[in-house]
């Protein structure tokens, strides 16, 4: 490993009186240069490329630190000396401070033998002890373009399945992804065809952060803000390396995508504690139940909705007869996702039972579905706390909820607070879910609803219960000053909702072993705690996939798919007449891992009446679950694989307010490679166009009828044209 310091050496600098003198770090990928005076990064070179990522142009700060009760934060252009040492391996950078209190900021940066990663660390040392809200480290600025095709440019971020940001000089890329949370692991990353750029934070105890990016200036800032406890400290270190790294093509490809990136991740994190174990490894050892392995569909149907006649009303008792239906159309067994089961209205929570229909009749027909050899879910609404609800709307009548003097008598001391304990209130009685305040999850208030939610559920015969509305495992700060734990950050949400959603599991896996358990979008630190996870790979154009530019990729798959598998959503669309939309969703579950999904929610729909190649496609899903591909669906990894050279379909796709209109050229066949543990590799094709498709894949002419999707186990190193 080649290093620009030849010998050690140290330089003490003051103020600007040295400036213009640079130390640097490099590795065979990056080569990363400090303005040794000021402290600040001042160049990150891609070695190969010769290509200069930052803008020269733009001061960025190595740091900047907010303080509790201050109103502006202190970055590291406020410090009144600056003290730069450099190792063989190490640029070792002090920084000291006046204001608001004196204190020293140290900055560490290390390169280690066989890493294509240059490593980060911050430290404080204050003479008073001082509260911290957040620190940001590391930030820097990158120049616009990165290259010479702005269009080219890309910006992947950890939002819940993943996406992508196609052009930030025109698409706006201020956005901030919280972890635990909508951000479902830890980095982020920006590339064009010829180079990459990686940001990544090595934490195992999954501290609360938030991944950022932000157009500064004519450029593009990416930075990690680290949110902490307010607890006054003396001296604070960071408790895990940040990683840079440069990026080259994922094996089998010539030009960098996002897969660059994930694969490196890929490379730290299954080192971690949460993949001790493979699916194949905790399917075998009774961990995860064999039902969650077996061809089925996920069949959302909601118990309020509409009936034959187009009337309104409760349709419980027709959940069997719907089931069976769906069955005979696709060849496999049902899982039913029950929706607005609740017994007030669908989302309100959390005076569940009896369920809407009648407890006798929920627990007759779960035991119908049994008899088939069928499954059940049901989601429940978080920790929210319904306060008041007044909704109208076609096809219902009004909703009239006030728990508000439920929740001050039992709720208000539990929930999320400001720092003088006044609960946080969100939401209008009129619009979404209503008004509601949320439980933090370190009360035992919390835990007792959502345990005895989840028993009460499976005792009625639910077998998969979704902890819903906590996505990806993140909630909003508690300030409470009388709840056991500190204000603001750190670990002690994502420690107590682990510690939650194993109580939940555990209990349900005492009273049957093939129990399971599973939150809204992907976690990587609860991997261990679930059994499936809900996916929206399926979905471009709305939350979590919205704004303009944006495009969703299949990031968390790609990373974790043969640690854990999820299913198609609640979201699958399927319709009477011919759909580009369905299909696409359709073809999606099944190219990305998952299960296959259909969502009726209160719609009536005749199963025997979807659209053909909607339901060519649903069979043909189902059909290779059970054939050669089951396999590489349940347990394989998800390899970068070239695009295929076949015809663009210009598609709309809407936002969730249903007027946004989103348009996308996508792939007429959509594809995905798996590879399993002995080495075998196989593709998956789905044809969404409504024609047949020609095109070569492994030095072989396939086509591909309307509808139609197949599996090839590849004989050799894929090639495609």
């Amino acid at each position: 490993m080649k290093n620009t310091a030849c010998a050690l050496m140290t330089i003490v600098l003051a103020g600007a009186a040295m400036a213009g003198q640079v130390v640097s770090l490099e590795n065979e990928l990056l080569r990363a240069t400090w303005d040794a005076g000021r402290g600040t990064l001042v160049s990150l070179q891609d070695k190969a490329m010769g290509r200069e990522w930052l803008d020269p142009a733009i001061a960025t700060p190595a740091y900047t630190i907010q303080f509790v009760n201050e109103k502006t934060s202190l970055s590291s252009a406020a410090a009144t000396a600056v003290r730069t040492r450099q190792q063989p391996d190490a640029v070792i950078i002090e920084y000291t401070h006046e204001k608001p209190a004196p204190l020293t900021v140290t900055c560490t940066y290390r390169v280690e033998k066989g890493s294509t990663l240059l490593l980060g660390r911050i430290a404080l040392r204050s003479a008073t002890p001082c509260a911290l809200a957040e620190v940001r480290f590391p930030l820097m600025t990158l120049r616009l373009p990165f290259g010479a095709d702005a269009k080219a440019d890309r910006i992947l971020w950890p939002e819940c399945d993943g996406t992508v940001l196609n052009n930030p000089s025109l698409n706006r890329p201020d956005r901030q992804f919280r972890y635990p949370g909508v951000a479902s692991l830890q980095m982020m990353a920006a590339f064009d065809p010829a180079a990459g750029l990686y940001l990544a934070a090595q934490d195992h105890a999954a501290y609360t952060k938030t991944f950022c990016t932000r157009r500064n200036g004519k450029g593009l800032e990416l930075s990690i803000a680290h949110v902490l406890p307010q607890t006054p400290v003396s001296q604070w270190e960071l408790g895990y390396e940040v990683a840079l790294a440069g990026l080259r093509p994922s094996a089998g490809l010539t030009n960098i995508t996002w897969e660059a990136a994930a694969d490196l991740y890929r490379g730290w994190t299954i080192r971690q504690p949460w993949c001790r174990q493979t699916m194949a490894q905790r399917v075998a050892a009774g961990d995860i139940p064999k039902w969650i392995t077996e061809p089925t569909l996920v069949f959302t149907y909601g118990l309020r909705g509409l009936l034959q006649d187009g009337k309104s009303g409760n349709r419980l008792p027709l959940v069997v007869g719907q089931a069976e239906r769906w069955r005979k159309v696709v060849g496999a067994p049902i899982t039913s996702l029950i929706m607005s089961w609740e017994k007030l209205d669908a989302w309100t929570t959390p005076d569940y039972f009896p369920p809407f229909g009648g407890e006798r009749e929920f627990a007759a027909m779960t035991r119908a579905l049994h008899a088939r050899g069928e499954h059940t879910m049901v989601f429940l609404s978080g920790l929210h706390w319904t306060l008041h609800k007044d909704l109208a709307g076609p096809g219902r009548e009004r909703v009239l909820i006030n728990q508000k003097a439920d929740f001050n008598r039992r709720g208000r001391a539990a929930a999320i607070s400001d720092a003088q304990g006044a609960a946080i209130i969100s939401g209008s009685p009129d619009k979404g879910i209503g008004q509601s305040a949320t439980l933090c999850p370190s009360t035992l208030l919390a835990r007792e609803i959502l345990t005895d939610t989840s028993l009460r559920c499976q005792q009625l015969g639910i077998d998969c219960v979704q902890v819903d509305q906590i996505v990806g495992g993140g909630m909003k700060d508690c300030y409470h000053p009388q709840h056991a734990h500190p204000p603001g950050g750190g670990t002690w949400c994502s420690q107590a909702l682990y510690r939650l959603f194993d109580d939940i599991r555990k209990a349900g896996k005492a009273r049957d072993q093939n129990f399971a358990f599973s939150i809204e979008e992907p976690g990587e630190f609860y991997l261990p705690l679930l059994d499936t996870y809900h996916a929206r790979d399926l979905h471009q154009g709305r939350w979590p996939r919205s704004g303009a530019g944006v495009l969703g990729v299949p990031l968390f798959t790609h990373v974790y798919h043969d640690y854990l598998a999820g299913y198609g959503s609640e979201g699958c669309y399927v319709a009477e007449k011919p759909n580009q939309l369905a299909l696409y969703q359709i073809g999606m579950n099944l190219v990305c891992g998952k299960m296959p999904s259909v969502a009726i929610w209160g719609r009536w729909c005749e199963p025997e009446k979807v659209e053909a190649l909607q339901q060519r496609l649903l069979k043909a899903h189902l059909d290779l679950w059970r054939g050669a591909a089951g396999p590489f669906l349940n347990y394989g990894q998800r390899v970068a694989s070239p695009e295929l050279d076949v015809p663009l379909l210009e598609m709309t796709f809407a936002e969730k307010d249903g007027k946004t209109k989103r348009p996308l050229a996508v792939p007429s066949v959509l594809h995905g490679t798996w590879r399993l543990t002995d080495g075998r590799t196989g593709t998956l094709f789905a044809c969404i166009a409504n024609k047949p498709v020609t095109f070569m894949f492994d030095n072989t002419t396939l086509t591909l009828e309307a509808g139609e999707a197949t599996f090839r186990e590849n004989k050799g190193k894929a090639s495609l044209k």
